[in-house]
């Protein structure tokens, strides 16, 4: 049952800060992040908030500015929440979408490498038996 709860509470973060990031932010550089997902601690003290951008350019810049409204977006969240502490926020770039990439690079650089399979024909192929 906590697991149900805590996936709840992480989903409602998720969407709430996402939309205060979108709406109240009034930086365009935030606007276009994307919040992936969020971590809450059981006790609601500490939250992971996973972000990414659709561009590589500028992160550092970014990640200072989500820090800068950290407090901001928390205090935003106080007023949406009925919640009876909102969790102190860390922002963290989520690089799993560049992971899956670069692996996918790897799995078609060996594919190619690979020979070709030959086809199984109808001979070799083993015989199902008759009913």
């Amino acid at each position: 049952m906590p697991r149900f709860r805590m996936g709840r509470i992480n989903s409602q973060l998720q969407r709430e800060i996402s939309l205060i990031l979108s709406r109240e932010v009034r930086d365009e550089k935030l606007a276009e992040v994307i919040v992936t997902s969020v971590e809450c601690s059981k006790d609601l003290k500490y939250a992971k908030v996973y972000y990414t951008t659709l561009r590589e350019e500028g992160r550092a810049e970014i990640a200072k500015l989500l820090e800068k409204v950290s407090g901001y977006v928390r205090s935003s969240l106080g007023r949406v929440l009925s919640y009876r502490t909102v969790p102190e926020l860390t922002f963290r770039f989520d690089d799993s979408e560049e992971l899956a990439r670069e692996m996918d690079r790897v799995l078609d650089r060996i594919s190619a490498e690979l020979p070709p399979e030959t086809p199984v024909e109808a001979e070799d192929a083993p015989e199902e038996p008759d009913d």
